[in-house]
């Protein structure tokens, strides 16, 4: 997250190496890197600085090559990569298995050891009670830059590690209530606690926590639509202590969406409704495939392609050439075409929210 406190931890973390060699590097969207500069202070072995870009996307290559000279010197234990606010980590796990010109990939030269994400706790606390109220909510259309929101969230779900940080700036009800959003969220990972950035260094040393299968699909939403939508998922221990339940409801169906109104459903308040994600057809754009994404209070709709079936009803494609994904979820008159929605929250009421969803169907 921007302003979390990413720096403020790692310089906790550096100056707690027992002795340890760490080497950091730093990214700063700007090309004046102050971050860097506090991070050489800390007592880090060995610090770069990669300024102008962020490194999943304009700095992506200097990245790569950063990493693999630090390991390649066999200098360091560890090397800590403190990105900038908006990173999308998907984007830094790919870059361990993306390979070069010469075919090698990072990961021959050192492995991921996990992904972490520092969390807001009063920052966090606004933007998830204005989700459960959908107060001031807006659709985000085509292919415009992604909201901090939805960016937050998919770091909170792709994180090994989260660490919901200045947590003295919000009451002990508040923070039970948050953890549980988090692990809400992102079953999988380890929840810490911490005011300024205060974490001991074995945390970040003690165990390989990244696993790109287990990692990458730790997602709540993701888990639902594996197991084919459990409608309510058992709330943990993590969770209890906030008191509603987690509920989800997964909507597949292979009629189509009246655009207008999935529109209006989608724009409309759903009290508890934080998360949701998924595919759709809408009966106006019959060839197009729909994508949604919402976090918090804001959705996330475009179209993101064709669906193989048109293509087949074009000749661009040949049966033997139905991508395989599309030829598992087959279905004659439909092809691949279908709604595949999973909508998470906190007490939501998943029967209304389905009658509707199926309102919208022509």
């Amino acid at each position: 997250f921007l302003g979390a406190g990413k720096t403020t931890l790692l310089q906790h973390v550096l100056k707690h190496a027992g002795g340890r060699r760490w080497a950091a590097v730093v990214n700063d969207l700007a090309s004046l890197n102050i971050d860097g500069r506090l991070i050489e202070r800390a007592g880090a072995s060995r610090v770069v600085e990669l300024g102008n870009g962020c490194v999943c996307c304009t700095v992506r290559d200097e990245l790569a090559e950063t990493i693999a000279e630090l390991a390649a010197t066999g200098g360091y234990e560890h090397i800590f990569v403190e990105t900038t606010g908006v990173a999308e980590p998907r984007g830094i796990a790919a870059l361990f298995t993306r390979p070069n010109a010469f075919g090698r990939r990072l990961n021959d030269f050192a492995r991921l050891h996990a992904l972490v994400t520092v969390v807001d706790a009063a920052q966090f606390q606004r933007i998830w009670r204005a989700g459960r109220t959908r107060d001031g909510e807006r659709i985000n259309r085509h292919r415009e830059p992604k909201e901090v929101i939805e960016l937050m969230f998919e770091q909170i779900e792709c994180a090994d590690l989260l660490i919901l940080n200045k947590v003295d700036l919000v009451d002990a009800a508040a923070q039970d209530e948050l953890v549980g959003t988090l692990a809400g969220l992102n079953p999988r990972a380890e929840i810490i606690c911490a005011r300024e950035g205060r974490v001991p260094a074995e945390k970040f040393s003690d165990k390989a926590r990244f696993d790109e299968q287990a990692t990458l699909q730790a997602a709540r939403w993701l888990r639902v639509l594996a197991d084919e939508g459990a409608v309510v998922l058992k709330t943990d221990a993590r969770q209890a202590k906030s008191g509603p339940n987690w509920n989800t409801l997964v909507f597949q169906e292979r009629r189509p969406f009246a655009g207008d109104q999935l529109r209006a459903l989608i724009t409309k308040e759903h009290p508890g409704l934080l998360r949701a994600k998924g595919f759709f057809w809408l009966a106006e754009q019959r060839d197009d495939m729909g994508y949604l994404s919402l976090a918090g209070g804001v959705a996330r709709w475009e179209m993101v392609g064709t669906w193989a079936a048109a293509l087949r009803e074009r000749n661009v494609i040949g049966e033997a050439e139905i991508p395989a994904h599309a030829r598992e979820l087959w279905q004659e008159p439909f092809g691949d075409r279908r709604q595949e929605l999973v909508f998470i929250g906190l007490d939501l009421d998943t029967a209304a929210l389905r009658t509707d969803l199926e309102s919208c169907l022509v």
